[in-house]
């Protein structure tokens, strides 16, 4: 029997999968190169081609799956939408990864261990992300669209809690709304609007 041979960034994304497989089954604790490579049935010495070490294995998922989430957001959602149908669209399409891969991304995001410092980074990121969007349609502050973003991103976590599978759409509308009317709110509480104040 001939064995096939798989390409380099094939056998890399294999390694990837297994590792998040583990992550799903055990936790991110639970992933080491031996773990990985007994999962794919190879020898150790091959993970060692791809990853310097089970923390650079580690992040090269956490980065893989937040491109995932990224490309596929960017294939829903138009860049050029309003506020209020891009943040519909984003919340859909959260809800969809969560249904998909929430145990993985909140192990990812949350891990206290060798990924803290990167999930940290990365709502970090998204905070800032949210605060520019809200910038462009309301005339706020730099720090208080901040804060709404830090609410909007701390939500999308919390509404996990809540969530039954049958009120989506309801879900949507209340955070859409509840963000959309505090943006209101503050623009004429925010005496003089637009401006980068680091307080």
């Amino acid at each position: 029997m001939t064995r096939t041979r798989i390409s380099g960034e094939a056998r890399r994304q294999r390694l990837l999968d297994a590792a998040s497989d583990i992550i799903i089954e055990h936790g991110v604790k639970a992933v080491t190169m031996e773990s990985v490579t007994a999962k794919n049935g190879v020898d150790r010495a091959i993970a060692y081609r791809y990853f310097k070490g089970r923390e650079d294995l580690l992040s090269a998922l956490f980065d893989r799956e937040h491109a995932n989430y990224i490309a596929n957001e960017n294939a829903d959602v138009m860049e050029n939408s309003s506020l209020e149908d891009w943040m519909r669209g984003v919340l859909k399409h959260w809800f969809a990864l969560v249904d998909a891969k929430g145990p993985l991304l909140n192990r990812l995001m949350n891990d206290q261990g060798p990924l803290a410092a990167k999930g940290w980074h990365q709502r970090r990121l998204d905070r800032s992300w949210w605060a520019t969007k809200i910038m462009r349609s309301y005339r706020l502050r730099e720090r208080t669209a901040l804060h709404l973003a830090a609410i909007m991103v701390g939500g999308l976590t919390g509404v996990l809690d809540v969530r039954n599978g049958t009120d989506d759409e309801a879900i949507i509308e209340h955070m859409v709304a509840g963000i959309l009317a505090a943006a209101k709110a503050l623009e004429f509480s925010d005496a003089g609007g637009s401006g980068n104040d680091s307080d």
